[in-house]
């Protein structure tokens, strides 16, 4: 009987909140809006809160320019004040300093399409973390 049930309780059963997700220094990484990852060898934490801005040129679109991403990041270790750290696309900063930390935005999905509305859960940032 349990396993005739069990099918049914991830149906009813709220989506909780995943635990971070463990990336590695000077390697790239994709964080979800509202998700956080972690550098466990670090203690270094980085939450996507949200995306703040995307004037991105949308493909099947002619644009004078170009246009930008900005993500709103979350930078936390163990113990330390958290800060707050505007990124963007295509214009400056690109990439933040935080606790002898660089943290660099090398993208932003899904790219913005000629009548298409992404939602912002849809977004994912790609980033890097290296040592400064």
């Amino acid at each position: 009987m349990f396993s005739v049930l069990l099918p049914f309780l991830f149906v009813i059963t709220p989506n909780l909140p995943q635990p971070p997700v463990d990336v590695r220094l000077n390697q790239e990484f994709e964080v979800r809006v509202g998700e956080t990852v972690t550098i466990k060898s670090e203690g270094l934490k980085i939450n996507l809160i949200r995306v703040d801005e995307d004037s991105r040129c949308p493909e099947g679109v002619q644009c004078v320019w170009a246009g930008n991403g900005k993500v709103v990041l979350k930078l936390m270790k163990a113990r330390k004040r958290a800060a707050i750290k505007n990124l963007n696309t295509n214009l400056d900063p690109k990439s933040a300093a935080y606790r002898g930390y660089d943290v660099k935005l090398v993208n932003l999905s899904p790219y913005p399409k000629k009548d298409v509305a992404i939602r912002k859960k849809e977004y994912v940032a790609t980033l890097v973390v290296s040592r400064e």
